[in-house]
């Protein structure tokens, strides 16, 4: 896999007195081979809406999309804009080169920069699924992470259900650490949620 090219991201960070990252100065666009990850905007509330208004998204992210386009702009801006502008989290756009078109997102949250670790989030329309676009857009976005963006630790948490997600984390060197019983509710029901983990040393022996 080829790396995410920089662009100049390690100068887009904010330290403190330290020198640990407490922050970003510009958002931080990411490229590989095919694709480019890059930051969103109101624009793409088209794309919100229609993504995660797929059941399957709902079904296994445990969320209901949104009612209308009104209520896509807001979750677009509480959940993807707003991250990067508080300095709570990331969320990419991924599109592949020479097409401006949104093909899905990943990104990172609740980020605890003091213990340096958050926890990530990705999602893909159908189209363009088992065709590794998750796999690069991941290897890049976690080179990131683990580089300029000084993480240790990443998170994610799956539906046990979720096959394909499951096994792209375990592709990636993530290790599942557990089991979280009736964790979610959700239309009705208690579910279970996968807890993986990967460390940056993880990463570096991957």
């Amino acid at each position: 896999m080829q790396p995410y090219v920089q662009s100049g991201n390690e100068h887009a960070m904010k330290y403190d007195e330290q020198g640990n990252v407490a922050g970003f100065l510009e958002f931080p666009q990411l490229e590989t081979k095919r694709l480019i990850l890059r930051r969103m905007s109101q624009n793409d509330a088209g794309f919100y809406f229609a993504l995660f208004s797929d059941p399957d998204i709902i079904e296994m992210t445990t969320f209901d999309g949104p009612k209308d386009l009104d209520a896509a702009r807001k979750e677009l801006q509480d959940y993807c804009l707003d991250n990067f502008v508080n300095d709570t989290g990331v969320r990419w756009g991924i599109t592949r080169k020479g097409n401006p078109e949104l093909i899905g997102t990943c990104g990172f949250y609740k980020w605890i920069k003091h213990a340096r670790r958050a926890e990530i989030g990705y999602d893909l329309t159908a189209t363009h699924r088992k065709q590794g676009v998750m796999t690069e857009a991941l290897t890049a976005m976690i080179d990131f992470l683990f580089g300029p963006a000084q993480f240790n630790r990443l998170e994610a948490f799956t539906d046990p259900r979720n096959i394909g997600s499951n096994r792209l984390l375990e592709k990636l060197g993530f290790r599942r650490e557990g089991i979280l019983r009736d964790y979610t509710f959700f239309r009705g029901r208690f579910l279970d949620d996968y807890m993986y983990a990967l460390l940056r040393s993880d990463w570096e022996g991957h």
